[in-house]
């Protein structure tokens, strides 16, 4: 089962402001899983990102919500300041 990836207007201007290496290895992160969805790669999160879940890519995290076949990308950032 491959997903269909969404982006927010935010995580594009997120993208942007990365190193240009790290923005590429980011998105191709995100597209080997959307293409094949290994779920130990994953983690479900709790309050106040309920229903989220979040894919490990290096010192980065990408926040997401699937519905289905379909991957919404809602954050991406640092490690230490995904969560804020």
């Amino acid at each position: 089962m491959a997903y269909d990836i969404v982006y927010d207007p935010k995580v594009l201007k997120q993208l942007k402001k990365l190193d240009k290496e790290i923005a590429s290895l980011i998105l191709d992160g995100i597209e080997s899983f959307a293409s094949n969805p290994v779920l130990t790669k994953i983690k479900k999160l709790k309050t106040p990102f309920d229903g989220a879940y979040r894919l490990r890519i290096g010192d980065y995290r990408v926040i997401f919500y699937h519905e289905e076949n379909l991957m919404l990308i809602s954050k991406v950032a640092h490690r230490k300041d995904v969560y804020m």
